[in-house]
């Protein structure tokens, strides 16, 4: 009952300390709100300049991107040879030239499937009065009453386009009457020839729409306008007429971007701007200053009222969350007190109590880490020897283990040594143990001192430590020969300072800490060659003898060899062929008759792998019977083995261009497949696939590859190309359009004819019709 009524105590002083604090944050409503009234109006300004500047930049950074595609498409027309030639023709319907029309014209693709800023385009040529475009060949005046420009004559278009010499041009938006429709554009100007001799144009308008759209984000209600100006003052498109032009002219802009007030026809007027490092034009925005405050005054409103909801509600929201807060304390107070066998006095001050409990705790922590400490070098061992006998299977598993005790084994490239202490071949005595204690101890002071690289140590034995190197070179080499260098040194050292005898046992160099075990099986083989000869000092592995009575040809590796031909890696079986013959030639010394052997192994591997690749080649065949008679000297089979790698290029070669003709004929079937039955509403990736013989996923895969675009997409753009040409051309219902193009609900043909064309059907059909 005492423990029940002193925890019940503690719990209500804890309520109350957590519900004086919620009841004074009362107070700071009221402030805040005064605070955040007078900051909103230049936040509100900052954020409505931010908002406008990010509109203005993102307009300015698509049209910059278009318009280079546009620069792109203008710099490719003017370099076709074709359109370069043909500006010099002055008769062009005598004799060849109407060829050359013909054949000039298929240079002009419809480059506006690709820009949809692009109205249209054309070619003009000076010389022959002619005007190319896209779908058919005007002459010059026969264009002009086509595609006339409102307030110009014929003389006046003329002059403007071909007038002068003119390199990426863009005049101001104009009203252009084209097929007996009015349209805003601007156009670009790219002259054919040379400066001073202007030999024709490329002419590419823009849809001054798709221009206004970008600045669709801009709030222009109330009289705001927006303007974009090129870099001599010209407006190129504009989203109002009634702009005060003379200050647009007559602005001083300070810097490449920002936002200033402006006094325009007896209102402030906020005016944002930014300007393109492409093409120096500045596009500018400008606002009256109480659209501006417009959020202001309305938050101003939210702000007042929300302090009197808060007022209203704080009490109650105040004691529910010092209540609810004080549950975790309560509980963790009681827990605290259930474990503190029979000591459950918390003191006036329940934090302090909690405090002390936990400051407990973290103390009982360290002093279990301590013993953990004292423990960690025979973790270190048993993981170290674990590392040596190999049985880690996973590199990242290794060395989070060995970080884990206490081993930071990083490095390049890593080799094991066995260090044995000579004199105690005849056993040991507790004296001698003492002593051998004593030395290795001295020992690896010693290694510590003088080797210069990452190294650690484990006692494999009484008389033997194994050594584990981590080198931080650039290359094996390096490593190894430093080794050479140091450890001869370390031993003079050893048996001058504690007059001791050693034999250093170095195994190989490797990259991965999975192979650690390798080097040191390879060190402790060392050693017994060492021992079996009786030497001291230092020995490495791949000085020890080799065997050298039979070459070296594994079925694994012969497999992999064609394998590898199989697959046209070629840099892969030039690496099996060096290693191959650094062995058979180099190292092992094989005599001619062995060598004949090895090279007959090696020319049949190439006759069994020739059938499995359709190689049938007679002229390969011979060379191959060739090369099985020409192996009477070291000279003739050096001379053959470099043959016989000639033919394994030839032989992937002829794989890889097999790989290739294989893709070109499969594009061909099913782009010819789609284009014939885009139309069946059954035609999907999955029918494709099956009709092709290869799975759905290599068929995406392979088709974006090649094409560019995903498989669906370029199925979509079939059917709309033929969806709109009946629209525009027939009076054909819609769901029957849609039955015609592959589609087998008119619901989903409408979904994603204005997903994809951004009007629906109806105005498609209409905007054609008029």
């Amino acid at each position: 009952m005492w423990r029940l009524k002193r925890c019940r105590g503690g719990s209500h002083r804890v309520f109350v300390r957590l519900l004086i604090p919620n009841l004074l944050f009362l107070l700071l409503p009221l402030l805040v709100g005064g605070v955040i009234y007078y900051k909103t109006l230049h936040e509100m300004e900052k954020e409505v300049t931010a908002s406008n500047m990010n509109v203005l930049q993102q307009s300015r950074d698509i049209l910059d991107r278009r318009l280079s595609e546009i620069s792109s498409i203008a710099i490719q027309l003017v370099n076709d040879t074709r359109i370069m030639q043909f500006q010099h023709i002055r008769e062009p319907f005598q004799g060849s030239n109407i060829n050359r029309i013909w054949d000039t014209r298929k240079s002009i693709q419809n480059y506006s499937l690709t820009n949809n800023f692009i109205f249209n385009y054309f070619v003009i040529f000076k010389n022959s009065e002619l005007v190319f475009t896209e779908n058919t060949t005007y002459e010059l005046l026969e264009f002009y009453n086509t595609f006339r420009y409102i307030g110009l004559d014929t003389d006046s278009w003329k002059h403007m386009i071909l007038g002068a010499y003119q390199q990426r041009k863009m005049l101001p938006s104009q009203q252009v009457l084209v097929n007996a429709n009015v349209y805003s554009l601007l156009t670009y100007i790219h002259s054919l020839g040379y400066p001073g001799y202007p030999q024709g144009a490329v002419v590419i308008t823009v849809d001054n729409r798709e221009v206004q759209k970008l600045m669709g984000g801009l709030d222009l209600s109330g009289g705001g306008w927006a303007y974009i100006i090129d870099e001599n003052g010209k407006i190129i498109s504009s989203t109002a007429s009634d702009a005060p032009i003379s200050w647009i002219q007559n602005a001083n802009l300070k810097g490449k971007q920002g936002s200033m007030l402006q006094q325009m026809d007896q209102q402030q007027m906020r005016v944002t701007y930014t300007t393109s490092s492409y093409n120096g034009w500045t596009y500018l925005v400008a606002q009256p200053e109480h659209i501006v405050l417009k959020k202001v005054l309305y938050i101003k409103n939210i702000i007042f009222t929300l302090a009197l909801i808060f007022l209203a509600l704080g009490l109650l929201i105040a004691y529910l969350i010092a209540y609810r807060n004080s549950r975790p304390l309560r509980t963790i107070m009681e827990t605290i007190m259930e474990r503190m066998d029979g000591k459950p006095d918390t003191g006036p001050d329940a934090y302090r109590f909690i405090k002390e409990s936990v400051s407990r705790l973290i103390d009982n922590n360290h002093e279990l880490q301590d013993k953990m400490k004292k423990h960690a070098p025979y973790l270190q061992a048993a993981l170290f020897e674990r590392l040596l006998k190999g049985d880690f299977l996973s590199a990242k598993d290794t060395s989070v283990l060995l970080q884990h005790v206490g081993i930071k084994a990083q490095g390049s490239f890593y080799a094991v040594a066995i260090v044995q202490l000579r004199g105690y071949e005849g056993g040991f005595d507790p004296s001698s143990l003492e002593e051998l204690d004593m030395k290795r101890v001295m020992i690896k002071e010693i290694l510590r001192k003088e080797l210069q690289v990452n190294l650690y140590w484990h006692d494999v034995a009484e008389d033997q430590i194994a050594l584990l190197f981590a080198f931080e070179s650039i290359s094996s080499e390096s490593g190894l020969s430093y080794l050479r260098e140091a450890l001869p040194s370390i031993s003079e050292f050893i048996h001058t300072q504690i007059n001791v005898l050693t034999r250093f046992a170095v195994g190989g160099i490797y990259e991965e800490l999975l192979h650690i075990s390798r080097s040191y099986e390879e060190s402790r083989l060392t050693l017994q060659y060492l021992t079996w000869r009786n030497q001291n000092g230092i020995a490495h592995y791949e000085e020890l003898p080799r065997e050298n009575n039979g070459y070296f040809y594994p079925s694994d590796l012969e497999m992999r060899l064609s394998n590898l031909a199989m697959a046209g890696e070629l840099e892969a079986i030039e690496t099996v062929l060096h290693e191959l013959h650094q062995i058979n030639f180099e190292e092992r010394r094989l005599s001619v008759p062995m060598l004949q052997l090895f090279m007959n192994e090696m020319v049949g591997t190439v006759v069994k792998l020739l059938p499995q690749v359709s190689l049938n080649d007679a002229r390969l065949v011979e060379r191959l019977k060739q090369l099985s008679t020409e192996m009477t000297s070291y000279e003739g089979l050096e001379k053959n083995y470099k043959s016989l790698g000639q033919i394994y290029h030839q032989v992937c070669s002829f794989v890889n261009d097999h790989k290739k003709s294989q893709n070109v004929q499969l594009l061909e079937n099913i782009v010819s497949l789609l284009q014939e039955a885009f139309a069946d509403p059954d035609i999907c990736l999955d029918s494709v696939a099956e009709q092709m013989g290869i799975s759905k996923g290599y068929l995406s895969q392979f088709f974006k590859e090649q094409m560019g675009i995903n498989f669906s997409d370029y199925l979509e753009d079939l059917r709309m190309t033929l969806a709109k040409e009946l629209l525009a051309e027939t009076d054909l219902p819609v769901f029957e359009i849609a039955v015609r193009v592959g589609y087998s609900s008119s619901n989903t043909f409408c979904r994603a004819f204005k997903r994809i064309n951004g009007v629906s059907t109806s105005a498609f059909r209409g905007s054609k019709a008029i």
